[in-house]
């Protein structure tokens, strides 16, 4: 028997701050205990942007002020859920961001600016390590 695999796409912000000439970034904690960058499904009628700074917004109250690329990055990964295997493809947009900080205590166990520098020593997945050292290279060579 072949097992079955369910497709899920969500949309996120990597969201950073420049404070005294170095870049940092905005990281959630889950309720499961790993760290990465906020993100979610998308409501209906929504542009993947759209989505990305809602969810960015419910789940921090940052709010983008800036998009810094044209372009989404894609961080895909398998994992398994009362027995299903899901196949998850996130599309990320890296975006400056305002705000005050207030997580959403339902979905967010805690949250903390990291320099861009370290982040990849606390997101929890190697997925989510490459595509902070992504972003790191891409930032230096602005």
């Amino acid at each position: 028997m072949v097992d079955s695999i369910q497709y899920d796409v969500s949309y996120g912000i990597i969201p950073l701050q420049q404070k005294k000439g170095e870049w940092y970034v905005f990281l959630i904690q889950m309720p499961a205990g790993y760290w990465s960058f906020p993100k979610g499904h998308p409501n209906p009628g929504e542009t993947e942007l759209q989505a990305a700074k809602r969810e960015l917004f419910e789940e921090t109250g940052l709010s983008v002020s800036t998009v810094l690329f044209p372009q989404s990055f894609e961080e895909r990964y398998e994992f398994q859920r009362a027995g299903q295997r899901i196949r998850k493809s996130v599309y990320y947009f890296v975006a400056e961001v305002t705000g005050q900080i207030a997580l959403q205590s339902t979905e967010i166990q805690n949250g903390k600016w990291v320099l861009l520098s370290k982040a990849s020593q606390y997101v929890t997945f190697s997925e989510g390590k490459a595509l902070c050292q992504q972003i790191l290279q891409l930032m230096s060579a602005r």
